[in-house]
């Protein structure tokens, strides 16, 4: 959806691009998502972030999140 403006779902063109999506559970400003380069450390795990944005179809529903700097949370 995000690089065709187009809904895999329904085939609607009316995307709502780039939304964000706000972390109640942490009342922080925005999801993020979160990879480990040493995840059996009990400490410096070497956690990596990135924000999740959201394309939304306006007619569906649909939804699909994106890591806004996939190459931040690269493991190797």
């Amino acid at each position: 959806m995000k690089r065709t403006n187009q809904c895999p779902k329904c085939g609607s063109r009316n995307v709502i691009a780039d939304a964000k999506v706000p972390n109640t559970a942490t009342m922080a400003d925005k999801l993020t998502i979160a990879t480990f380069r040493n995840p059996d450390a009990v400490l410096f795990t070497g956690e990596q972030r990135t924000t999740v944005s959201a394309w939304v179809c306006a007619d569906c529903g649909y939804v699909e999140f994106y890591a806004d700097s996939p190459g931040s949370i690269r493991t190797t």
